[in-house]
């Protein structure tokens, strides 16, 4: 009778851990897919940068030009980093709103 106990204690913590391990595997795609996205924006801006060093080689191209690039460039890259964190944090938050319920 004791044995029988102890096994399905055993099997009950198990499959709760099961679950939290899958929650855990969730929250890690979302953050491989935000880095993923991350990067490719990121190599993104950077080739309008260099694009931009390209463009300033030539004397014809306006300033007004240049700079409206540039600013395009930075502004690609801060709103890239500011929704990868808003990513993190809202993947984080939904995380632990899951396990909350789970342990419930």
């Amino acid at each position: 009778m004791c044995c029988t106990q102890g096994y399905g204690q055993g099997v009950g913590v198990s499959g709760e851990w099961l679950k939290t391990a899958v929650l855990l595997l969730r929250f890690l795609v979302d953050i491989a897919v935000g880095i993923f996205f991350l990067v490719l924006i990121g190599i993104a801006a950077l080739l309008i940068g260099k694009f931009v060093k390209w463009l300033e080689s030539f004397d014809v191209v306006p300033a007004p030009v240049i700079k409206g690039l540039t600013f395009l460039e930075y502004g690609l890259f801060a709103v890239d980093v500011v929704c990868f964190a808003f990513l993190v944090v809202m993947a984080g938050y939904k995380l632990m709103v899951e396990i909350w319920r789970e342990y419930k």
